[in-house]
């Protein structure tokens, strides 16, 4: 009879234990309902222009990107021209410079060997009729020169406007 009490102990411990799962078992549940998001479901149309939103979007931003990458690669071409038309026109610049300053030594060392004043006077007219039509005909240079840039370095953006006009059309 010493076990009968054991065992009733045991047994009441078991029972307890039980109680206790089952309690544990019963909150959990409890709160995964209380915390679970109502179930619902998005109605068809509403899903419909969800997805044409997004198809939209994905489309202007991928015509956006295109025509970002187009501006870019215009503006390269562009400035790489102007690059190029800068370099020539310094080294234009140079050429005339190079060519005044021959012109002026070489009227030093006539001046060197005048024998009158009227001699003298007539080189330095000579001298100042010659460098003012090569003045002349370098600024017509120039100006060709940079005309020309300006219109090369415009093609590419003319081009981006026809080519975003005639999509327009």
């Amino acid at each position: 009879m010493a076990n009968a009490p054991k065992a009733r102990a045991s047994k009441a411990a078991d029972n307890g234990a039980n109680v206790i799962d089952t309690a544990a078992d019963f909150a959990k549940e409890a709160m995964d309902a209380a915390l679970a998001y109502p179930k619902f479901e998005v109605p068809e149309m509403v899903r419909s222009f969800a997805e044409q939103g997004l198809a939209q979007t994905r489309e202007a931003y991928a015509r956006v990107k295109s025509a970002a990458e187009e501006a870019t690669d215009m503006l390269e071409g562009s400035m790489e021209t102007n690059r190029k038309a800068v370099h020539d026109a310094q080294f234009k610049a140079l050429e005339m410079a190079k060519a005044n300053t021959d012109a002026t030594f070489d009227l030093m060392r006539q001046m060197l060997t005048v024998t009158s004043a009227s001699d003298a006077f007539q080189l330095q007219t000579a001298f100042a009729r010659e460098r003012f039509e090569a003045f002349v005909g370098y600024s017509k240079d120039m100006q060709d020169m940079m005309s020309k840039a300006g219109t090369e370095a415009g093609k590419p953006v003319k081009e981006m406007l026809d080519k975003s006009f005639g999509k327009m059309s």
